[in-house]
């Protein structure tokens, strides 16, 4: 048997096996083996099984190709299987998720940053943050490295306009419902040159760390999801072991601290169960 890591073996698995039966368009072909078992809840590929040979429509009527491909490995096929599986989980983000704890102290902006960005990202629908997994897993395996958690601190600095500082004030105002409402407005007065009272500065950093906020989510999401992946096909392998990872969910910080998780969707979950930790 052959010792390999997890990332290795998916690498193999969506680059050498998992494509077969898709012709030159490998794992885009609906035909392919990966394709066959992300479309059946069985994780089945018995057409592909049963054909042997595909045959694939090229850009015009005259290119026609066939491509003897064999069937693909059985690891693969349980490799392909447990990562089409995730599309069934869900992200779970813990309170207080600080993904630039690495950060000098920026007096509580860094810590809105990132609550706003996974704001953002919960915006999304669960079956969409699904997918992501699983592109996310799938796209690393084929381009052979991990996502990019790299976030250089952003400078702060104060919220200009016209290139002088610029002045904010909150009013309370009543709608025309009924209800009333506290609005941030400009707090500078244009005729007396002078900030309003009660007016405040803001500041922002220089460069918008969303990107990079964004990056280290999915870079724990994909931790997480090969710690998955680990435990469950390890036992299924027949002619792979595998080498348990040790990788880091906080690789920017001195030690390894917990991340997020990936969790049964609560529409995946058998009735009366709790949300089982992926």
């Amino acid at each position: 048997m052959k010792t390999v890591t997890i990332e290795e073996l998916l690498t193999w698995a969506f680059v050498h096996e998992l494509p077969k039966g898709g012709g030159v368009d490998g794992l885009d072909n609906a035909n392919s083996a990966w394709r066959m078992l992300e479309a059946s809840s069985w994780g089945k590929i018995t057409s592909f099984a049963e054909l042997g040979a595909i045959v694939d429509q090229g850009r015009g009527d005259t290119e026609n190709y066939w491509i003897e491909q064999g069937e693909p490995h059985d690891d693969a096929v349980a490799v392909g299987r447990a990562v089409a599986g995730l599309s069934r989980c869900d992200v779970a983000v813990p309170a207080g998720w600080n993904a630039l704890a690495d950060w000098p102290d920026t007096e509580g902006m860094a810590e809105a940053a990132v609550k706003k960005a996974v704001e953002r990202y919960m915006v999304r629908t669960p079956q969409r943050r699904a997918a992501g997994i699983v592109s996310l897993v799938v796209g690393t395996a084929i381009l052979g490295r991990e996502p990019d958690f790299g976030a250089e601190p952003s400078k702060v600095r104060m919220i200009e306009r016209g290139g002088r500082p610029a002045w904010f004030v909150i009013r309370r105002m009543k709608h025309e419902d009924g209800q009333t409402y506290d609005l941030e407005v400009d707090g500078y007065n244009g005729r007396t040159q002078r900030p309003v009272k009660g007016a405040y500065r803001k500041y922002e950093f220089s460069i918008d760390p969303t990107g990079d906020i964004l990056g280290r989510l999915d870079y724990q999401i994909w931790v997480a999801a090969l710690r998955r992946l680990e435990a469950e096909i390890a036992a299924q392998l027949v002619g792979h072991r595998l080498v348990f990872s040790d990788r880091s969910m906080t690789p920017w910080l001195e030690a390894d601290r917990p991340g997020v998780a990936i969790v049964e969707r609560a529409a995946d979950r058998p009735a009366k169960k709790t949300a089982v930790a992926c």
